[in-house]
C-alpha cells in the first residue's frame, strides 16, 4: 500500500485588505455592499453571474447562519441563500449605512 503525502490546501485571503475590500460572509446583518470582484474558477463566476451577482451591483446581507451555515443575500430585489464557503469568494466594498435607510 503506498501513501500519499497529504496536501496543504493553501488558505489564501481572496479579498486583499489593501482596497478596503472584505469578503461577502464578513459583512454584519443589515450591511451593504458593493460587489468587486470574485475568486475562483469560471464555473464559480459563471454560477454566480447566472444568480445576478456580477461586479458593480449591490448586495445587503440579510442573515447568517451560525457555525458557517448559508448566508442570505438581497440582489436586486430577489432573496438569495449562498454557502458560506461561496460567500468568501466573494469581495465587497462595503457601503457606509445612512440614517435615512430603513
Amino acid at each position: 500500500m503506498q501513501l500519499r503525502p497529504k496536501r496543504s490546501k493553501s488558505k489564501e485571503a481572496p479579498c486583499p485588505n489593501s482596497n478596503g475590500e472584505i469578503s461577502l460572509s464578513d459583512l454584519s446583518e443589515g450591511a451593504k455592499g458593493i460587489i468587486a470582484h470574485t475568486s475562483g474558477g469560471l464555473e464559480v463566476v459563471r454560477r454566480l453571474s447566472d444568480m445576478g451577482l456580477t461586479p458593480g451591483c449591490e448586495v445587503k446581507l440579510i442573515r447568517k447562519c451560525s457555525f458557517h451555515g448559508p448566508i442570505e443575500v438581497e440582489v436586486r430585489g430577489v432573496s438569495l441563500a449562498l454557502g458560506y464557503d461561496l460567500s468568501q469568494k466573494i469581495c465587497v466594498h462595503p457601503l457606509k449605512a445612512n440614517s435615512d435607510d430603513s
